[in-house]
This record gives structure tokens, sequence and C-alpha cells, in this order.
């Protein structure tokens, strides 16, 4: 487990604030909106809980799982320990549950390979109803600059850019399948430092779009953004599919 994601993860929302991800949770929303008040949601990843929260408010029957005890912890004390787990992506074992699976910030991309993955996307296809969808963002080497960038954020103590982030993306290899994530994290009034490279997989949006198709997701499509808009240059796309309803 990578310590970003465990030994820090009560740091996570300071680095990474709830409001980073509005556009993105707001697309979340509205692709369950489709599904009426009572869409029932699996968020996989679902880090520190912010997008379980907004669910949950919007009314949605909401459930998250993350590998992460650290994350799982930080989102019970948001939204209570109900239908908050920790799991890992490879072990959703439910049937004919949910109406929407949603894997947000490159979770995907932790998959060993494009055999693990493919076995992750079977296990979401299982979880779904008839008719239900699935809503990936993932990571798309090709398309990353590898230039080092930095956030800047208020600390524990309230104190502007009392905490640094910096983060780098590097595409690995010619095919773009591998990608190495760089973070940095210190925080000056707790004297916090951290520094990690995650290894990130299968980081073609292409591949994964066949992988879905492979395990049976149908209307699969790629957006650039949650904006809905072709797939071009992002590094971070989204990919939506369906489970074909039963004849």
């Amino acid at each position: 487990m990578y310590e970003l994601f465990d030994r820090f993860a009560e740091r996570y929302d300071l680095h990474t604030p709830p409001d980073h991800y509005r556009h993105d949770h707001a697309f979340v929303l509205a692709t369950a909106a489709a599904f009426g008040t009572r869409c029932r949601l699996l968020d996989v990843g679902c880090g520190t809980g912010v997008l379980l929260e907004k669910a949950l408010r919007a009314g949605l029957i909401a459930n998250g799982i993350d590998a992460s005890e650290g994350m799982v912890s930080v989102a019970r004390s948001r939204v209570g320990e109900r239908g908050v787990a920790v799991r890992r992506m490879q072990e959703i074992d439910e049937e004919g549950a949910y109406d929407l699976v949603v894997a947000l910030s490159w979770t995907l991309n932790y998959s060993a390979d494009q055999d693990e993955l493919r076995d992750v996307l079977r296990c979401m296809h299982r979880a779904l109803r008839p008719g239900g969808r699935v809503l990936l963002q993932v990571a798309h080497a090709m398309n990353v600059d590898g230039l080092q960038m930095e956030d800047r954020e208020p600390g524990p103590s309230g104190v502007a850019d009392d905490v640094v982030f910096t983060y780098r993306f590097v595409c690995l290899n010619p095919e773009g399948s591998q990608m190495r994530a760089e973070y940095g994290y210190s925080c000056r009034s707790t004297d916090e430092r951290l520094r990690e490279n995650h290894l990130l997989h299968v980081t073609d949006v292409h591949a994964v779009v066949r992988c879905a198709r492979e395990v049976g997701f149908g209307e699969v499509e790629i957006y650039d953004s949650w904006r809905r808009d072709p797939f071009q240059r992002s590094a971070s796309p989204f990919v939506s599919g369906a489970k074909g309803r039963e004849p």
C-alpha cells in the first residue's frame, strides 16, 4: 500500500481539497440521475469519501470500497460506518446490485496488467443490474507532458501555502502502457514530508476500452473530460460503458 493513501490518508484532503474534483463528481451525479433518486452506486477506490458524501446528500444509495484502511477510516468519519468497506477492487463479488459503478482518479490503473484489469471489469459487470453503467477515469500515458507541477494549500493551522504538493507524470514506454506518477507532500507547520513514486499499468485508454468490450460492456465511449467532449488530448479521460438489458 502506498503511504500517500495509507499512513498519510488523514492528510489527503489537505493537499487535494474536496473542491478539486467538483466537476468530476458533478459528472458522476448527473450520470446517476438518469437512474432516478434511488440509484444504487458503488464508488470503487472511494478515498476519503468526498463523492460518497455528495451522493448520499443527493439521495442515492451509495456504497464505497477502498483497499486502504487509512482512506476508509477518513471516509467513515465523513459519511459514517455504514456502506464503506476496506476491500480491493479485485474482490467485488456482488451480483446485480448496482445501477452505476464508478472508479475515479486512476483507480483502475493500479491493476497489475490487462489480465487483472479484465478480471476487475468482469467483477464490475457482474455487480451491475441489467442496463447499469460503469464510469471510469483512467490514465492515458501518451498525453502526459512530464512537467512537474505544484499546488499550495493552507495547512492544519490555516496558514496559506503551508502545504505543498508536487506531482509529475512520466510515460515509461513507447506504447504508453505504463506510467510513473511522482508525488511529493510537505507541510511546514507539522514538519511532515513524503516523496513517493506510483507505478501505473494499462495506461492506454484504448486498451481499457478493449478490455471493457471483451468482458461484455457495450455502448463504450471515451470522453476527454467531465464535459463529455470527444477524446483527444486528455491524460485523464473517462470511459463509459453499459451492461446490456436482459431480453
